[in-house]
């Protein structure tokens, strides 16, 4: 398998840096986030480093890993292990003649890239607010009413959780929703099962544990996967199947599910970093705090209750 290292570098206005990819090389002519092999004795961070210098003339001075993505083409298996360089000098121009460009995030969704370069662009469009529409606030016209009030506030990524309705009735509701997030561009995850979002032609599914736990690996590489995860085993196992994100919880009491012991904020933050995946903060949280959340080492907050307040 070879070992790639991956950077994703960002400018002050959130562009981020591509390069096209030599015609004779494999998957050539496509572009990609710059990068290259870790050789024998390298740690992924002086792979990068060399790598970028070499390309783009410029000298990291910080990274931190992102993305562990696995994939094979076929005719050849790779580990792209993904940073985010966070600071660096000088200013990337083509040192070895392949064309680099500033690209905004929502655009990289038009180029051609490898296969295996999706989960980063996937990545990369995550929001930080995951709001979830749960059958806890009412029944399915209910479910829609706060749906349309969380489009009317512009929120890109919503879940669809509603574990009280029949297979039918779920199946129902949920074609309505798809219908209205697929109007406003906004990517829904149906709390649901694989097989019943493939029927149901959904974009994204996001998985309970014991749905996880039930599914078949590889993950489709045509459907977005998120998972709920409840500790740091939950995390490693979520991690090593290549999920999209996971959301941990609970990170403090909830009306939802008082018997539940919550982690609190110190121990989420010993748990989730330990891995490379975008974990989402879930319980007793909300938008209001995104800032102490980041300073956590969560991804973004996601919750249903807390968001309420903000559709009115």
């Amino acid at each position: 398998m070879l070992h790639v290292a991956v950077g994703v570098i960002k400018n002050k206005q959130g562009d981020v840096l591509i390069s096209r990819r030599a015609s004779g090389v494999h998957q050539g002519g496509l572009w990609e986030f710059p990068g290259g092999k870790v050789e024998e004795g390298e740690s992924t961070y002086q792979a990068l480093k060399r790598e970028l210098t070499e390309e783009l003339g410029i000298t990291i001075s910080s990274s931190r890993p992102l993305l562990d993505i696995y994939h094979d083409y076929g005719d050849l298996k790779v580990h792209l292990d993904v940073h985010q360089v966070d600071s660096f000098h000088g200013i990337p121009q083509s040192i070895e003649s392949q064309p680099v460009k500033w690209i905004a995030i929502p655009e990289l969704k038009r180029y051609a890239f490898p296969v295996a370069n999706k989960k980063i662009i996937d990545n990369l469009n995550l929001s930080d607010y995951y709001p979830i529409v749960d059958d806890s606030l009412g029944g399915a016209e209910q479910m829609l009413i706060h749906l349309s009030g969380l489009l009317a506030q512009r929120y890109s990524m919503i879940q669809l959780r509603a574990k009280s309705l029949d297979k039918e009735s779920f199946a129902k509701l949920a074609k309505a929703a798809m219908e209205l997030c697929n109007k406003k561009g906004v990517t829904l995850f149906l709390n649901t099962s694989i097989d019943a979002a493939l029927a149901l032609n959904a974009k994204a599914v996001h998985l309970s544990v014991d749905e996880f736990h039930s599914a078949q690996f590889p993950l489709p590489e045509n459907l977005l996967v998120s998972t709920s995860c409840h500790s740091e085993q939950d995390l490693r196992q979520a991690q090593e199947a290549c999920v999209l994100f996971a959301v941990l919880s609970p990170v403090a009491k909830t009306k939802s599910h008082p018997e539940a012991t919550p982690l609190g904020w110190e121990l989420f933050s010993k748990i989730s970093e330990k891995f490379k995946l975008p974990v989402f903060a879930l319980g007793g949280v909300g938008p209001m705090d995104i800032e102490h959340a980041k300073l956590m080492r969560a991804y973004g907050v996601a919750g249903i209750r807390a968001f309420i307040n903000e559709t009115g």
